[in-house]
């Protein structure tokens, strides 16, 4: 279009799993003509890299609500979504503790099961009963979810924006968007390489790069770009079936099957890794990261010594100091809207966030959480969140 002439209702900056799902929640409510717009390519950052566990084990009940709803859409997405598929497969998933942490793990079990999720606390042996290939000797105790396991992060944006284009969403692949006009306290449009889009409403999901969009208009949310290795064993022919995703907090790491002999294998520590702003390159890990996982990965499942490291890749986490997501109305500036900094546990709050997003553009609130506490104005407030005295490592937060 022309100058001038280029307007909708609503636009949506970035074609991850949380814009995807975004775009999908507005048009199903109606929310008029909404624009997406990604520079890249549908998931072709985090959310294409992303190991895509879907998991209810959060130590804040707002984000297991978030989870919740999130998981029922991966698990019925024929019904719900009705385009696509998500790629979810309920393999389960098993954390492993040590001395440490059970006590603030059994919390969190509890407040699961209050909130109807289905997960307990298990002995060691009821450890070896769900995956006896495990070594337990340093088990102390473990917690379960039968009904988690993982998805895939590119079909379900890709499905998500399928079903957004058949409810008449703008879906844009190229242009680079600029900056976010406004007249001082409202949003006017998004500027882009193509041209302005002139728009009141505009959601901003761009992970790393959305802290320079908002900078521009005071708004302070520090993000951390944090390049993360993933290691893929094949696993021993030996081995059998698959098995749980498997969250070793005692040596902080992952281990997520993939495909019937394959095993994806990554770090819990969302700061394990180098600092990279070129977060759309795409770089192989370090060989010593790949080593340090397939060795973990080793000791876990004894035998697996003699598994196969057939390659490697890298993803970029978007890690604010507090390790939490910044979502929801920017106060600085009225229209403008965030979902950014999930520091590498975003996949699985995707549906539930883009639900949250659309029920403050479309209605000016939501009866999802309140979500006051992940303002992105916490961080100059000085009231980021905390678990409490929960996990040392934030992996799970």
């Amino acid at each position: 279009m022309k100058s001038g002439t280029d307007t909708a209702d609503v636009v949506i900056v970035g074609g991850g799993v949380h814009g995807a799902s975004t775009a999908w929640h507005l048009a199903r409510r109606g929310a008029g003509k909404i624009v997406l717009i990604e520079k890249e390519g549908i998931a072709a950052g985090a959310s294409g890299w992303s190991s895509a566990i879907v998991r209810l084990h959060y130590t804040l009940e707002s984000l297991v609500k978030v989870t919740m709803y999130g998981r029922e859409i991966f698990g019925d997405w024929k019904n719900i979504v009705g385009i696509g598929e998500s790629g979810f497969r309920q393999v389960g998933f098993l954390v492993l503790f040590d001395k440490s942490e059970v006590v603030h793990g059994r919390e969190i079990v509890e407040m699961q099961q209050r909130l109807g999720v289905r997960a307990s606390i298990i002995t060691p042996d009821e450890v070896g009963d769900i995956e006896p290939r495990l070594a337990r000797e340093d088990v102390v105790a473990g917690a379960w979810e039968p009904e988690s396991g993982h998805a895939d992060g590119s079909t379900v944006a890709n499905s998500f924006i399928a079903a957004a284009r058949d409810l008449g969403v703008d879906v844009r692949v190229g242009p680079t968007v600029l900056g976010v006009a406004a007249d001082g306290t409202r949003v006017t449009g998004v500027v882009t390489s193509a041209g302005t889009i002139s728009t009141g409403a505009v959601v901003v999901e761009a992970g790393y790069r959305t802290s320079a969009l908002l900078a521009e208009h005071g708004v302070d949310l520090p993000i951390t770009p944090v390049r993360h290795a993933i290691a893929v064993v094949e696993r021993t022919s030996d081995f059998g079936g698959i098995h749980p995703v498997v969250s070793d907090r005692i040596v902080q790491a992952y281990y997520r099957p993939e495909s019937d002999r394959l095993a994806l294998l990554g770090e819990h520590d969302p700061l394990r890794g180098s600092v990279d702003p070129d977060v759309e390159g795409i770089k192989p890990p370090e060989l010593g990261e790949q080593t340090s996982l397939f060795e973990r990965f080793a000791a876990r499942f004894p035998g697996q010594d003699s598994a196969s490291l057939t390659r490697g890749y890298t993803g970029v986490y978007d890690c604010t100091p507090d390790f939490q997501p910044a979502f929801g109305k920017v106060q600085a500036l009225d229209g403008l809207f965030v979902g950014s900094g999930f520091s590498g546990h975003g996949f699985k709050l995707s549906p539930g966030i883009g639900k949250i997003l659309s029920d403050l553009v479309v209605d000016g609130s939501t009866d999802m959480i309140d979500v006051r506490p992940f303002r992105v104005e916490r961080f100059a407030e000085g009231d980021e969140l905390t678990g409490g005295e929960g996990y040392a490592h934030r992996s799970l937060a």
